[in-house]
């Protein structure tokens, strides 16, 4: 089943809070940068993942997300910028939290790009389930 994209007024709707929209170039978002991070969900994006259009739309807004906080760090720090990682975990006073992203997920070469903005995490966080199958093990061994 094909999935129909949103728009960028129904990416605007849902990041309302988080980016500063409008037409000055130097400190808001564009409706361009937003096709641009649109254009790269649209290459990273399996529609067979998605048993629905509601969580479809999720998936494709925080991917979207995700990559125009990709490029618009990029172009504000150039060939200097550096990556930022997803706070791991926190402490206040006697409270304690953790972020249980397993290491091995965060380490994975292809997954952990997802992993340097909060969108990405949150993207991962939702399709993780659809990725991951039954595992069964069998004790023994091989012989080459």
């Amino acid at each position: 089943m094909a999935y129909e994209n949103p728009t960028i007024d129904d990416f605007k709707t849902r990041f309302v809070r988080d980016f500063p929209f409008g037409t000055d170039p130097q400190t808001e978002v564009l409706d361009q940068d937003i096709a641009n991070a649109y254009a790269l969900t649209n290459n990273m994006i399996n529609q067979g993942l998605f048993s629905s259009q509601e969580f479809y739309t999720q998936a494709y807004l925080l991917l979207s997300a995700h990559n125009l906080v990709l490029n618009l760090r990029a172009s504000s720090q150039g060939l200097s910028g550096s990556w930022n990682w997803l706070e791991q975990g926190k402490s206040v006073g006697a409270v304690s939290q953790n972020f249980a992203i397993p290491q091995r997920i965060l380490d994975h070469p292809l997954w952990s790009i997802y992993f340097t903005t909060p969108y990405g995490a949150q993207y991962m966080a939702l399709i993780l389930p659809q990725l991951a199958g039954q595992i069964f093990t069998v004790r023994g061994s091989t012989r080459p």
